[in-house]
């Protein structure tokens, strides 16, 4: 059994296709960044603090900068990758393994 781990308000669950370029998440279609209302008016910009990334199909590549098909934390249908800070959010990258091969990503992210 897999432990998933949450530390704020869930987004919904967004469907990402790898490609043979290094995508952001903000790439792959999650949101990363929102615009909330405060009290006597004007907006506030939130950012995530916490995203969970899981490999569905075909292999992937990871890295907090610009992974290549040859370099990056090789990740496997079934593994998951837990981002617990702004950083690492705005800065992660996944690309396709393998030429070709794309993966699908599941990608919540919280705020």
């Amino acid at each position: 059994m897999q432990k998933v781990v949450s530390a704020g308000i869930p987004q919904g669950i967004i469907n990402g296709t790898s490609s043979d370029t290094a995508q952001s998440l903000s790439d792959l279609g999650a949101t990363i960044e929102i615009n909330t209302s405060q009290p006597g008016g004007g907006a506030l910009k939130r950012q995530a603090i916490f995203a969970t990334v899981s490999v569905e199909t075909n292999a992937v590549r990871f890295a907090c900068g610009t992974p290549t098909t040859a370099n990056g934390h090789l990740l496997q249908p079934g593994d998951i990758v837990e981002l617990a800070d702004v950083h690492e959010i705005k800065t992660a990258k996944f690309i396709s393994a393998v030429a070709g091969a794309h993966a699908t990503l599941q990608i919540t992210t919280e705020f």
